[in-house]
């Protein structure tokens, strides 16, 4: 069974927005044992829309489509879907009247553009939209089922789950997968690594992303049942874990973040940050976990050299000799925070985002961090690449894997 999916709309072709649905619908239909075996964009042209359908139904046994189907003149997605079917659109009356209890039960009148919201190629079965005014269907085109979904994620993943996955063929294998998720390993070094003790494209089969400095390992295997599947996939993640070693921080959805709650909680320990060039990025990474507050006690931004001073007690002689983005700040910042919080560990962050600012001996990208404890103080120098964004967001990331190292050893 062989399924691709179409995602529609000028703000997707042209980056405005990232294709979300895509992704999640990618994964539902692996859940049910269905492969993915596209993904398709288009624009909010009518003829466009049609050959694309034409196409990927000629190749595909499911087909999804999301996006084009509001109630204004660029929405034509309808049209299109009718048009690659060999049909025409004829209004659903009870999707018409769902749409106009939508407006009377907010007093108001119905706009006549949203009747043809209501429209549906003759002789498609109707996907209703609990949640919406749109309405989806499916239809054939050729030898494919064609499932047409608003854009809308909210009402695109209810209609799937309510009205879609009953059509579905069932089929008699499933697709298990799980992801490891790294840091502080280039994708390279993982995949070199990895292919000395597993076979990459063998069962399962073994796929990489790198996404904002995590990279993700994704192990994929397909058998009779769910389980079956996951048992080809646990010995090549437990030979994974041997070989990546604390380059692994977590599975599936997990965040670095999260990965040093957990640790803090499992330790029983007490965090706190002093941030320069990252103004505030690590500590706003852990207060996206739910629970932080037994463990982290406070963070702060202290930007100025005069602040690392008044705020941490770094000497101000210190800047002097060595200069604000260096070891000894970085150690001095980690020290003073912890002190000051009366945390386990404290966290030190210096350096120089860009895009000026650097020199020889400190180009831009530059940033050192340490993690201080009762008995020790790390320190890492990194030297990051990108732009400005890009070079703040690394340096909290490698911050919080300092962390969780030095949590997983014991700190």
């Amino acid at each position: 069974m062989r399924a691709e999916i179409i995602s529609v709309g000028d703000e997707i072709i042209s980056g405005q927005i990232a294709d979300t649905n895509a992704a999640w619908l990618s994964r539902e239909l692996a859940d049910r044992g269905i492969a993915v075996v596209g993904h398709t964009s288009v624009g909010d042209v009518a003829d466009e829309i049609s050959a694309v359908v034409r196409a990927v139904a000629a190749r595909a046994d499911v087909v999804l489509v999301s996006g084009g189907i509001g109630p204004t003149h660029d929405d034509c997605t309808r049209e299109a879907v009718a048009a690659a079917a060999g049909t025409e659109l004829v209004i659903d009356e009870a999707a018409l009247e769902h749409i106009a209890s939508i407006f009377a039960a907010r007093g108001l009148e119905m706009p006549r553009s949203n009747a043809k919201q209501a429209a549906i190629p003759r002789g498609a079965d109707i996907v209703r939209n609990a949640t919406g005014t749109a309405a989806g269907f499916r239809v054939r085109v050729g030898g494919a089922s064609v499932f047409v979904l608003p854009g809308v994620p909210r009402e695109m993943k209810a209609m799937f789950q309510e009205g879609v996955t009953p059509l579905l063929p069932v089929q008699q294998r499933a697709i298990a997968t799980r992801v490891l998720k790294c840091f502080g390993l280039s994708e390279s070094v993982i995949a070199e690594r990895l292919g000395e003790r597993l076979d990459l494209d063998g069962v399962p089969k073994v796929a990489f992303l790198a996404s904002e400095g995590v990279i993700s390992v994704k192990f994929t295997a397909c058998a009779a049942t769910r389980e079956t599947a996951l048992g080809l996939i646990r010995p090549a993640c437990a030979v994974a874990c041997e070989v990546l070693g604390d380059g692994v921080f977590g599975d599936d959805e997990d965040t670095l973040e999260a990965a040093v709650v957990r640790l803090l909680e499992r330790g029983g320990k007490t965090l706190a940050v002093a941030e320069s060039c990252t103004g505030g990025l690590v500590a706003g990474l852990l207060t996206n976990v739910p629970g932080v507050s037994r463990h982290f006690l406070e963070g702060v931004v202290t930007y100025s050299n005069a602040s690392k001073t008044r705020l941490l007690g770094v000497p101000a002689a210190m800047f002097e000799a060595v200069g604000a983005v260096s070891e000894e700040v970085a150690r001095a910042m980690a020290a003073g925070v912890r002190e000051r919080s009366g945390s386990d560990l404290g966290v030190g962050v210096t350096g120089i985002a860009g895009p000026s600012g650097g020199c020889d001996a400190k180009p831009v990208g530059t940033v050192h961090v340490a993690v201080a404890a009762a008995e020790r103080t790390i320190h890492r120098r990194l030297t990051l690449r990108g732009a400005r964004q890009v070079i703040r967001d690394r340096a909290a990331k490698h911050a919080l894997n300092l962390v969780r190292v030095v949590l997983q050893a014991g700190a």
